[in-house]
């Protein structure tokens, strides 16, 4: 049985099985990817890096129910994704899709509203958790007057505020500057781990990723799939100490040397 950092239990919260994703285009069957496998332990976090255009994306709205079009099977809690498994899932996207008219709170309430849940029960609760999510004292100011990582940290917290017991990240650090991103990914780390959060992260940042998670998948091949996996063994949360460089820069580079090895040629 292998060994995770932190320990945690080894019940499968999500299971990939087989999944296969194909579209037409002038009447050409193109497929995506094929024979996805894979699994998430409760209160894990796993990475997915692939080659850009490989469907890493794509296989986030499949797990979120976004798309319903494909092969194979998602089970969520022993439950198909055909049996409804939405309820269990909250999905922090690229862009942080706040609602330029909705202040910090009412945009951070946004799931709980549209989930019917009581608006001043959803305040409360979410007032409690702005000044651990570095807000305190921003929920009357409007998205334009919030620097980047500040957006972020609202849709992270909308994110956790519906306590899904699934989180899908798409590379939701992106479009941070590198000293904004370095703060956000030890900050995010903690918050995952204080929740008990099981979370798949989708991430072109191979850094990011071995800081963030307990196995890396990496997407590629021909046709696309789950190619390989690599288990960081370091505790987290993690930061790049001097006593972890050496081992950080070992998987950094191993991981490195495998996407390349999957980019294609043109490029």
């Amino acid at each position: 049985m292998p060994q995770f950092y932190p320990k945690f239990k080894m019940d499968k919260l999500l299971e990939v099985k087989s999944l296969g994703k194909s579209f037409k285009r002038k009447n050409i069957e193109k497929t995506v990817f094929s024979n996805i496998d894979f699994h998430l332990f409760d209160q894990e976090i796993i990475s997915i890096i692939g080659p850009s255009g490989c469907g890493k994306s794509t296989l986030l709205n499949i797990i979120s129910e976004i798309e319903s079009d494909f092969q194979g099977e998602i089970i969520i809690n022993d439950r198909k994704s055909s049996q409804g498994t939405q309820s269990k899932v909250s999905y922090m996207q690229q862009k942080d899709l706040l609602l330029p008219w909705r202040n910090v709170l009412e945009n951070a309430i946004l799931g709980l509203e549209i989930n019917k849940l009581n608006k001043q029960k959803s305040r409360e609760k979410a007032l409690k958790l702005l000044p651990e999510f570095g807000l305190e004292g921003t929920e009357k100011m409007f998205p334009k007057h919030l620097s980047g990582g500040m957006r972020q940290r609202v849709s992270f917290l909308r994110s956790i505020l519906l306590e899904k017991p699934i989180m899908l990240l798409d590379e939701p650090f992106s479009a941070l500057d590198s000293i904004s991103r370095s703060k956000m990914h030890e900050w995010v780390s903690s918050i995952l781990m204080k929740n008990k959060k099981s979370v798949v992260l989708v991430t072109h940042d191979i850094h990011e990723a071995v800081l963030l998670s307990d196995r890396v998948l990496i997407m590629g091949g021909s046709p696309i799939n789950i190619c390989r996996e690599f288990k960081i063994n370091i505790d987290r949360p993690r930061n790049k100490s001097s006593n972890n460089q050496k081992i950080f820069s070992k998987y950094e580079k191993d991981i490195s040397d495998e996407l390349l090895k999957h980019v294609p040629k043109n490029i």
